[in-house]
This record gives C-alpha cells, structure tokens and sequence, in this order.
C-alpha cells in the first residue's frame, strides 16, 4: 500500500534531528550545520505542540458540527430506521478520508493536529458503521476482528502511532475473547498472552530489519514497548489472580495454579529487562523494566506488607536517592559504553521552560511612573507630568 507522506522529508526529520544533536555538541561548525540542513530538506507544515492541540480541537469541533449538519437532511431517516446511523456514518468515514488525503497533498500536512483528527474521525465513523448496521448480530471477537482489518490499512498507509496502539491492543483483546470462549481458556489465558506478546515481539523486530525507512520507526517503537509491557502483565501474580477473580465472579481472589511460577515471573522479568537495557543500550528496556520492578514491589506489598506504608515508602525512597547518587558519580566519566551526561537535547525542554514561567508567579515590580502634582498648562506639554 502506497504511503500518504513524502517518505524521503520524513526520513530527513530523523536526519535533522541527528545534525542538530551534534551541532549542540558543537561537532559541527555554524557553515556545516547551515550546509547539512539544506541536504536534508523537510517540506512538511510543522508546527509547535501548542498549534498542533488548537488545529485537532478545531478540526473535531468543525467535523462534529458537519456530521450534526448532514443529520439534519437525514433526520427523518434517522428516526424511522437504525440503518440511517450507519450510512450516516459511512458518509462521514468518506468525507473525512476526502479531506485527509486532500489536506495532505495540498498543505504537506504531517502530525499536524488536523490530519490527526480528520485519521481518528474516519476511522471512528469506519468502526461505527459495521456496528450500527441492523440485523447483524456477530459474535464479539468478530467486531474486534473487522476492527483489526480497518485500523492495519489506516497504520500501513498513515503510520499513526495512536493507531499503531489500537492496533496492538485490539490484537491483544481478540485473543482474550477467544481463548476465554473455552472452559480452560481462563487456565492458560496468562502464558497465551505472554506467548502472544512475545511474538509480536519478534515480528515488530523483523519488521524493523525489513523496512529500510524510518517511516515507521514511531509506530515500531511503541508496539515493541506494548509488547513488553503485556508479557510482563501476563506474567504478573497480582494481574494473573486478580484478573482470575474477575473472570470467574469472585468476591475475593484466591490462590491460582501455577503460583510459584507466577511468582517467578514477577521477579524476574522485571529484573531481566533492566539487565538488557543496559547490556543492549535499549531505553525502552529499561524504562520499562523500571516500571515492571515498582509494579512488582507494589504486588509484594499488597500480599505480604511487613511494614507500614508510610515506612516503606520513606525508606524506599531513601534507598532511590542514594542509588540514584552513586550511580550519577560512578557515570560521570563513561563506563561500558554508558555515561551520565544527556545523549542528545531534551525536544520538549521549551514546553517545560513555557509550564515552569507560568507556574512560578513574578513579583510584583513597582511602578516607576508616578503620577499626579502636574502641571496640566499647554495641553500636557509642560515639563512636569
């Protein structure tokens, strides 16, 4: 399927962001860096996060005030037969699809916030109209399924990150539906989700070595994190018992099969991911493998506190900062290929300077002009004021 962006200026916004992180580390000279940028011409209408959020609110207000407009001529239908919301709806999907890919082409429109929007309503109506079609009652897993086939064209085409989570989530939720239609579905559903997970794992990996663009380097990055995030959610006691509780109406959870297992699971995922981090210089590894270890802590403590939580709390705490101290020290000078010092420059740091100038409230400056005891004479053109 053809791409709806140029894929050449969105290979070039990588390339920029590489030429500036080394002009700030003043690897490049003012004449280079003039010289680089204009290689790696971007053609896209970019524009700050703040314009973006402005032109995706105004964006859904005018395409909600259209579809109430083409309402109004359908009213009568709409109120004879159920089937009117789901042409209505494939009407909508269709002329959202018309401006998406005629904004793009004429304005070069690229995350702008109104093609965003303008993706999001299209595939929403999309969805709705399968929905609302009457005299259809399919089982559940087949609207997640006809789901998945209208978001992995949307992805393929437009490389969405959001799409990019609805389509691995959706993935996910087909197979709990499924696996849970058999009575010993709610047995194995954890090691199918790990086993699920752990393959789109490596298909996202052979993705990546297969596509030689970074044209969808977002997208991959964000179902890789997706995919460790839910193997090690599949593995969790405390989501495994809990989640069991629910499946099968429990007031109370009880101990599940397997539990050593689980409990092994909970340990050492965690633990393994931050070890590939580091070995692998892989940040989401680390990040994530961070997360799972505070969330193994917390499934810890809900079953067997030791201490209060306000202790625990304070002195895990403690124990953060003093680790986070030695290792600030111990990184200063680089060791095994990892430093301290920031990799390249943080691309939000003029939104956070934009939230800390107005969060910190100013002082009240005097007013130097002070009025009154003038002379009025002469139309204000006395010396005195």
């Amino acid at each position: 399927m053809k791409k709806a962006y140029n894929e050449i200026w969105v290979e070039n916004i990588g390339n920029q962001s590489i030429i500036e992180n080394w002009h700030e580390q003043k690897l490049l000279s003012e004449e280079q860096f003039d010289a680089a940028q204009k290689e790696f011409p971007v053609g896209f209408h970019r524009s700050n996060i703040f314009v973006k959020i402005g032109l995706f609110i105004f964006t859904n207000i005018v395409t909600s005030a259209s579809i109430g407009f083409i309402s109004i001529f359908l009213a009568a239908l709409v109120s004879e037969s159920t089937a009117a919301f789901s042409i209505i709806s494939l009407i909508y999907g269709g002329v959202s699809f018309y401006f998406l890919e005629f904004f793009i082409k004429k304005n070069n429109l690229y995350r702008s916030g109104a093609d965003n929007a303008l993706l999001y309503a299209m595939i929403g109506s999309l969805i709705a109209f399968f929905i609302l079609l009457p005299n259809i009652n399919l089982p559940v897993w087949a609207y997640y399924f006809i789901i998945l086939i209208i978001l992995l064209p949307a992805l393929i085409r437009y490389a969405d990150p959001l799409v990019a989570i609805g389509v691995y989530l959706t993935w996910i939720a087909l197979w709990f539906i499924i696996v849970t239609k058999f009575p010993i579905g709610k047995l194995i559903l954890p090691f199918v989700i790990m086993i699920v997970s752990a393959a789109s794992y490596f298909f996202i990996q052979f993705w990546k070595k297969t596509e030689n663009s970074s044209y969808y380097t977002d997208c991959q990055d964000i179902i890789k994190i997706l995919t460790l995030a839910t193997f090690y959610l599949g593995g969790n006691y405390y989501v495994v018992r809990e989640g069991n509780a629910m499946l099968n109406d429990l007031s109370n959870s009880i101990q599940i099969a397997f539990t050593p297992l689980f409990y092994f699971f909970t340990a050492a995922i965690p633990v393994f991911y931050i070890v590939r981090g580091l070995q692998k210089h892989d940040r989401k590894f680390l990040i994530v493998g961070m997360l799972a270890l505070a969330f193994s802590i917390f499934t810890y403590r809900h079953y067997f506190s030791i201490l209060p939580l306000e202790w625990a709390s304070t002195i895990g705490g403690a124990i953060l900062v003093l680790l986070s101290i030695l290792a600030i020290r111990a990184l200063k000078t680089p060791k095994y290929r990892l430093t301290y010092e920031p990799h390249r420059k943080n691309k939000f740091q003029n939104l956070e300077a934009f939230i800390v100038n107005q969060a910190i409230q100013q002082p009240n400056q005097p007013d130097k002009m002070q009025f009154g005891e003038g002379n009025f004479g002469g139309g204000g053109t006395g010396s005195g004021y």
